[in-house]
Protein backbone atom coordinates (compact mmCIF):
# COMPACT_ATOMS: atom_id res chain seq x y z
CA UNK A 1 0.00 0.00 0.00
CA UNK A 2 2.99 2.22 0.89
CA UNK A 3 4.72 2.00 -2.34
CA UNK A 4 1.41 2.87 -4.42
CA UNK A 5 1.07 5.90 -1.80
CA UNK A 6 4.50 7.59 -1.58
CA UNK A 7 4.84 8.65 -5.08
CA UNK A 8 1.10 10.90 -4.59
CA UNK A 9 1.85 14.30 -3.75
CA UNK A 10 -0.72 14.61 -1.47
CA UNK A 11 0.32 11.45 0.46
CA UNK A 12 3.77 13.19 0.71
CA UNK A 13 2.71 16.37 1.74
CA UNK A 14 0.70 14.73 4.31
CA UNK A 15 3.54 12.83 6.00
CA UNK A 16 5.86 16.27 5.58
CA UNK A 17 2.54 17.79 7.74
CA UNK A 18 2.18 15.23 10.15
CA UNK A 19 6.19 15.18 10.55
CA UNK A 20 5.73 11.53 10.53
CA UNK A 21 8.97 10.74 8.25
CA UNK A 22 11.46 10.11 11.21
CA UNK A 23 9.49 7.58 11.56
CA UNK A 24 10.30 5.34 8.33
CA UNK A 25 13.90 6.92 8.94
CA UNK A 26 13.84 5.19 12.19
CA UNK A 27 13.13 1.66 10.93
CA UNK A 28 15.31 1.77 8.10
CA UNK A 29 18.76 3.30 9.85
CA UNK A 30 18.17 0.36 12.72
CA UNK A 31 20.75 -2.16 13.16
CA UNK A 32 19.01 -5.55 13.63
CA UNK A 33 20.57 -8.08 15.54
CA UNK A 34 21.42 -10.26 12.65
CA UNK A 35 23.64 -7.07 11.32
CA UNK A 36 25.88 -7.72 13.75
CA UNK A 37 29.26 -8.75 13.30
CA UNK A 38 29.65 -12.57 14.90
CA UNK A 39 26.16 -13.15 14.25
CA UNK A 40 24.90 -16.25 12.82
CA UNK A 41 26.30 -16.22 8.80
CA UNK A 42 23.32 -18.37 7.99
CA UNK A 43 20.44 -16.08 6.78
CA UNK A 44 16.78 -17.44 8.33
CA UNK A 45 13.28 -17.00 6.64
CA UNK A 46 12.71 -13.78 9.10
CA UNK A 47 16.18 -12.37 8.22
CA UNK A 48 15.16 -12.29 4.52
CA UNK A 49 11.73 -11.06 5.06
CA UNK A 50 13.03 -8.34 7.33
CA UNK A 51 15.67 -7.30 4.24
CA UNK A 52 13.09 -7.45 1.78
CA UNK A 53 10.61 -5.06 4.18
CA UNK A 54 13.87 -2.74 4.58
CA UNK A 55 14.21 -2.72 1.00
CA UNK A 56 11.09 -1.53 0.10
CA UNK A 57 11.36 0.92 3.09
CA UNK A 58 13.87 2.36 1.29
CA UNK A 59 11.86 2.27 -2.15
CA UNK A 60 9.05 3.95 -0.21
CA UNK A 61 11.62 6.92 1.29
CA UNK A 62 13.40 7.09 -2.50
CA UNK A 63 9.78 8.06 -3.87
CA UNK A 64 8.34 10.18 -0.74
CA UNK A 65 11.68 12.52 -1.52
CA UNK A 66 10.73 13.33 -4.82
CA UNK A 67 8.42 15.21 -3.19
CA UNK A 68 9.46 18.73 -2.45
CA UNK A 69 7.42 18.96 0.23
CA UNK A 70 9.43 15.71 1.75
CA UNK A 71 12.82 16.83 -0.19
CA UNK A 72 12.50 20.86 2.44
CA UNK A 73 11.89 18.05 5.68
CA UNK A 74 15.00 16.33 5.05
CA UNK A 75 16.88 19.20 4.53
CA UNK A 76 15.84 21.05 7.48
CA UNK A 77 16.62 18.65 9.36
CA UNK A 78 19.22 16.05 10.43
CA UNK A 79 17.89 13.47 8.07
CA UNK A 80 20.14 14.32 5.45
CA UNK A 81 23.11 13.83 7.59
CA UNK A 82 22.03 10.20 8.98
CA UNK A 83 21.52 9.64 5.26
CA UNK A 84 25.12 9.87 4.89
CA UNK A 85 26.02 7.99 7.77
CA UNK A 86 24.22 5.20 6.40
CA UNK A 87 25.93 5.46 3.29
CA UNK A 88 29.08 5.54 4.42
CA UNK A 89 28.59 2.97 7.12
CA UNK A 90 28.93 4.77 9.95
CA UNK A 91 28.98 2.51 13.34
CA UNK A 92 25.55 3.76 14.56
CA UNK A 93 23.91 2.96 11.39
CA UNK A 94 23.13 -0.05 9.37
CA UNK A 95 25.74 -1.44 7.44
CA UNK A 96 23.47 -3.45 4.56
CA UNK A 97 24.39 -2.73 0.90
CA UNK A 98 20.90 -2.26 0.34
CA UNK A 99 20.64 0.44 3.08
CA UNK A 100 23.48 2.07 1.64
CA UNK A 101 22.09 1.86 -2.02
CA UNK A 102 18.98 2.94 -1.07
CA UNK A 103 20.36 5.81 0.90
CA UNK A 104 22.50 7.01 -2.11
CA UNK A 105 19.33 7.29 -4.30
CA UNK A 106 17.57 9.25 -1.92
CA UNK A 107 20.72 11.59 -1.61
CA UNK A 108 20.43 11.24 -5.21
CA UNK A 109 17.06 12.45 -5.49
CA UNK A 110 16.92 15.12 -3.15
CA UNK A 111 20.42 16.31 -5.73
CA UNK A 112 18.19 16.33 -8.42
CA UNK A 113 15.41 18.48 -6.91
CA UNK A 114 15.02 21.71 -8.85
CA UNK A 115 14.96 23.38 -5.08
CA UNK A 116 16.16 21.01 -2.49
CA UNK A 117 19.22 20.20 -4.80
CA UNK A 118 20.78 23.69 -4.97
CA UNK A 119 20.63 23.61 -0.76
CA UNK A 120 21.84 20.26 -0.54
CA UNK A 121 24.42 20.48 -2.37
CA UNK A 122 25.10 24.04 -0.32
CA UNK A 123 24.83 22.00 2.53
CA UNK A 124 27.55 19.22 2.07
CA UNK A 125 30.12 21.59 0.86
CA UNK A 126 29.77 24.05 4.09
CA UNK A 127 29.98 20.82 6.30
Amino acid sequence: MLSTLAPRQIFADSVAREGALWRLLAVLERVEPHEVEGSDDNPTKDHQQASQRKVRGWSVLESLTSSPSIARQLLSTSAWLELLGVLVGYTAFTKVWSARLGAAKTLSRLLWDPVAGSTSSKCATIK
